[in-house]
């Protein structure tokens, strides 16, 4: 998958990002969330708050590559606009 370079923000749908990521519906979740943090399985309702190890690392991966992304293309947008206007 590439990513637009032209993006200024990302938007996450963490509840559907959760749900993928983990292979669970929140919908379901209540009938065994509780027995899977009894058993340390999970830590805390990953509904609740962000999973920071899963899900959290995820939203980082694509913040970081979106910035990667952006400063590359902001470089080379620069470099094309001087260029084309060496005197301004």
């Amino acid at each position: 998958m590439k990513l637009r370079a032209t993006p200024q923000f990302f938007s996450f749908g963490t509840n559907d990002l959760t749900q993928t990521t983990l292979g669970m519906s929140r919908d379901d979740s209540g009938s065994f969330l509780p027995t899977y943090v009894e058993l340390d399985i999970i830590d805390t309702n990953p509904f609740a708050s962000i999973d920071q190890r899963g899900v959290g690392r995820l939203m980082e991966m694509t913040r970081d590559l979106g910035r990667k992304t952006r400063a590359r293309t902001s470089s080379l947008e620069s470099a094309a606009n001087t260029a084309a206007n060496p005197t301004a």
